[in-house]
């Protein structure tokens, strides 16, 4: 076999990204989970072209969903782990067939004054040439989307 005939497997390094929030972890992991219709910036993070909100079925097997106006749901995710309220595991198939989904893990760790939430996004070796580049992009959207949005929707009231 020649050297340019060789297929070179390549590792992505996971989206990591943690918050302290000022509430114990089962309230953090309730926020996140239960109220993520809530939190989650719908106006801009969206699959359809007229969302109306999105839910978490709380179970193994649960999906991670978007439903539209008209009522539409497209499933963003599947509930693999459950463990309240200390972590939860899903998949992350968003314009992705269910074959190339991701993992998302997110743990919920008591911290001095609060909860270490972290969530670590992996997989992307599964979307081939893709990969980097939707790696990359997902790494600028879960500023948005987690480290401000989730924690100051957690901080509230804290």
């Amino acid at each position: 076999m020649s050297e340019t005939s060789k297929v070179l497997s390549f590792a992505v390094p996971p989206v990591v990204k943690a918050v302290t929030v000022r509430c114990p972890p089962a309230i953090a992991f309730q926020r996140f989970t239960e109220d993520l219709a809530v939190w989650w910036p719908l106006a801009t993070h969206h699959i359809s072209d007229d969302p109306q909100s999105c839910a978490l079925e709380r179970r193994v097997g649960g999906r991670l969903f978007e439903r539209d106006k008209a009522g539409v749901e497209t499933v963003w995710g599947i509930v693999e782990l459950w463990e309240p309220p200390r972590r939860l595991a899903l998949t992350w198939q968003v314009k992705t067939p269910a074959e190339q989904a991701q993992r998302i893990d997110v743990t919920f760790t008591p911290a001095a004054g609060g909860t270490r939430v972290e969530l670590v996004h992996s997989g992307w070796e599964k979307l081939g040439d893709a990969a980097a580049a939707r790696r990359d992009s997902y790494d600028k959207g879960w500023v948005r989307v987690f480290e401000q949005c989730y924690a100051d929707y957690a901080n509230r009231g804290a």
